[in-house]
């Protein structure tokens, strides 16, 4: 009998994790506040992590492309013009996703001033770094990447480039529900506890500003994805066993530390980092119990 698995691992690995979050979600909803104040801790290193931290996360876009390239070239040819396009797609998601997070640190880190002259150069190495990350991985993934299995190579591919896109777009429109004023911003008040809000107490379209985009953290929803990691482990060439829990071990770990530098550096309470990943681990979960129906993996 064939083990029942989400994303890769064993399902009661993935309500393990559920329950953990769960966990961690009801801790908040009473002492929210208290952990931010004994966790905070701006530095250097934290302020760096946080900005360049998910392009790992983001990476595994142009795999997933890759995942349908080779699938859907495996099919046939009569689906060479869609492989080059979820391609396309994918590597354009990928530099969308770089600097929707990381793109304003490192146009200044090229030297960009907005409103300056002759600032089209820094732009330009900016655009160029993250489209050549991009592309390096797409081919990276291209050589290692296993197409002996193209229904497998083409569930893992849609899981990943699918939950992911549309997590984002349910983060946003979170975002915009709840409202909530992140700690940073209470930082700059007299009185920061005075507007302080659990995260059940939403106001819909309070403001349409940063600070106010506390709950649920979209930092996490992009680092979720890593989540998606064992399940690669089915589709690489050599394929090793244990390689999908080394694969989870450093996605969890990954994931930890992430969550933990977005409350150290007041960005996020410890309940929007829960719910950023418990949210986004379901439509994950779900989405690779959708695709898994429809594609013949087992062949």
């Amino acid at each position: 009998m064939t083990k029942k698995t989400i994303l890769g691992m064993p399902v009661s690995v993935f309500y393990m994790v559920c329950s953990v979050l769960a966990l961690g979600i009801i801790i908040g909803s009473f002492y929210d506040y208290q952990i931010s104040v004994a966790l905070s801790n701006l530095n250097a290193i934290g302020d760096f992590h946080q900005h360049y931290g998910n392009i790992i996360s983001h990476l595994l876009y142009p795999v997933a492309g890759m995942c349908l390239f080779k699938g859907l070239r495996k099919k046939g040819s009569r689906f060479n013009t869609l492989s080059w396009g979820v391609l396309g797609f994918s590597l354009y998601w990928t530099v969308y996703s770089f600097l929707d997070t990381s793109g304003k640190y490192l146009r200044a880190a090229y030297g960009y001033v907005p409103g300056q002259a002759g600032s089209f150069l820094p732009l330009a190495l900016s655009f160029i770094t993250w489209v050549a990350l991009a592309c390096l991985t797409a081919y990276l993934a291209y050589l290692i990447l296993d197409d002996e299995n193209a229904d497998m190579l083409l569930a893992v591919g849609s899981v990943i480039l699918l939950a992911g896109v549309f997590s984002e777009f349910i983060n946003s429109w979170l975002k915009i529900v709840g409202c909530r004023p992140r700690y940073k911003y209470l930082l700059t008040l007299d009185d920061p506890a005075s507007e302080y809000r659990n995260w059940w107490d939403m106001l819909p379209y309070l403001k349409d500003e940063s600070s106010f985009r506390s709950w649920p953290s979209g930092h996490m929803t992009k680092a979720t994805i890593m989540l998606a990691l064992p399940m690669l482990a089915g589709v690489i060439k050599g394929k090793k066993a244990h390689l999908n829990n080394l694969f989870f071990a450093f996605a969890v770990v990954w994931i930890v530390v992430y969550g933990y530098n977005r409350i150290h550096m007041n960005a996020h309470f410890l309940t929007d980092v829960c719910f950023g990943v418990l949210i986004t681990y379901c439509l994950y979960a779900l989405a690779y119990k959708l695709v898994f129906s429809i594609f013949d993996t087992k062949k």
